[in-house]
């Protein structure tokens, strides 16, 4: 059965940005849709906390489901799938990354737990994989967006002066989104 699955970042809920907007038009459509809340902040945000979340629902995860991930949890999504050797139909990855991002402390504190050497391997678990990310983004280096993008061997959306593709540059609505909805 199809289904959606709606994962934010770090420091982030599922009540930001795009994602209760993508939730909403997601319902609309009679679709089944996961737009839960992973613990952040450090000593929370941490893989084994965010993988403890995910394994809630993991009984809705196959082979049809779609998931719509920001930030972090773009690895985070990859590591979970190769790890528990999970094969899901389509994901969409929006300003996806696997490096430090030397901003500060925090946020690579919260960060590392999430990152892997095996990103390559999500091709064998994941049969559409999809990139968005833009030359403006102010938290994650060109390089580090386009260098996932590669790794997962994606189909790449760069969007010019997107930002973080969050409220901040604009996006509480994602348009561009829809067109991975059955």
């Amino acid at each position: 059965m199809e289904n959606y699955f709606i994962i934010h970042g770090s420091f982030g809920s599922s009540q930001e940005n795009w994602f209760p907007w993508l939730e909403e038009t997601l319902i609309k459509k009679g679709k089944q849709v996961f737009n839960l809340d992973y613990p952040c902040g450090g000593g929370n945000q941490n893989f084994k906390n965010w993988e403890y979340v995910l394994n809630s629902v993991r009984r809705f995860i196959n082979e049809d489901s779609v998931f719509f991930c920001h930030s972090i949890s773009c690895v985070f999504l990859a590591k979970y799938l190769i790890k528990n050797d999970l094969k899901v139909g389509k994901v969409v990855f929006v300003s996806g990354f696997n490096n430090y991002l030397g901003l500060d402390d925090d946020f690579d504190e919260v960060n590392c737990t999430m990152y892997t050497n095996r990103l390559s391997e999500l091709k064998n678990h994941a049969n559409e994989r999809i990139c968005y990310y833009s030359d403006s983004d102010p938290f994650v280096k060109f390089s580090y967006l386009e260098d996932f993008a590669k790794t997962v061997n994606a189909e790449c959306h760069h969007v010019k002066d997107a930002g973080h593709f969050n409220h901040s540059a604009g996006y509480d609505k994602f348009e561009e989104l829809l067109k991975y909805i059955k």
